[in-house]
């Protein structure tokens, strides 16, 4: 029966793309901030004759594993984490992309910047300078930038620099990446609630290495299966023309 083969490839394309998927978490694994990816899938059920049904595999989408990475403590003044449901909003030569890659720097003008040189906005929109002359830089858990002036016998005072934007993104199952750990969201992003930044720190991949080497591991073992079925299909085709072919003569 053609249907045989049909399910079969069909089961083969799906597996080939949670096998992408999949290898591209593993390949992330160590990414900062990296949220991993899982395809969707449905059953298209057919029917046949004599009232027989025939279900094949479609690839529906892939959506994004919002669950937080763990976070590790670096050091570093304008390393970040953020905890909560919020990302960061950037300004790239492509447009308004959002990132949870704390691993922000100071540009050669004096702006606050990803690793990647992609300028980070506040609340606002608007780009945060980090002037080259001032002392250590504090992050306050708002986001809020400032440094301390004063001392040997002046009044020790707070000036604030700006303060790191917090966004969340609408239907974030449906996020669209980027590339380098950004991605796109299709809506007005809203300032978030209850989100709060860690400094000093930086969120690593949610990708569980055991879970995914396990799951490549069926992968592997269910597109075998379905590469057999598929063998098995074409021999029984090729017996029964041969067969068929030897009546006829």
């Amino acid at each position: 029966m053609e249907n045989a083969l049909y399910v079969a490839l069909s089961q083969q394309m799906a597996l080939r793309r949670m096998l992408d998927v999949t290898a591209n978490n593993i390949a992330n694994m160590n990414t900062t901030a990296y949220r991993a990816e899982r395809p969707v899938f449905d059953d298209y059920v057919t029917r046949v004759s004599r009232g027989d049904a025939t279900a094949f595999v479609v690839d529906r989408a892939t959506y994004t594993d919002l669950r937080e990475g763990t976070v590790s403590v670096t050091g570093n003044p304008l390393d970040i984490a953020i905890q909560g449901d919020a990302w960061l909003q950037v300004e790239t030569p492509a447009g308004i992309r959002y990132t949870r890659d704390g691993r922000l720097q100071r540009s050669q003008d004096g702006m606050l910047v990803t690793v990647d040189g992609h300028t980070v906005l506040d609340a606002d929109g608007n780009t945060v300078e980090v002037p080259e002359d001032v002392g250590p830089i504090s992050i306050g858990a708002d986001g809020t930038l400032s440094y301390m002036v004063g001392g040997q016998g002046e009044e020790i005072q707070s000036v604030e620099l700006g303060r790191i934007g917090l966004f969340t993104l609408p239907n974030p199952e449906g996020l669209q990446r980027d590339g380098n750990g950004l991605v796109t969201a299709e809506g007005e992003a809203l300032p978030a609630v209850g989100a709060t930044l860690v400094q000093g720190a930086l969120e690593g991949s949610n990708v569980q290495p055991i879970m995914e080497m396990v799951r490549l591991i069926d992968i592997n073992r269910a597109y075998a299966l379905a590469t057999n079925m598929t063998d098995s299909e074409n021999k029984r085709q090729s017996n029964a023309i041969d067969k068929l072919g030897g009546t006829a003569t």
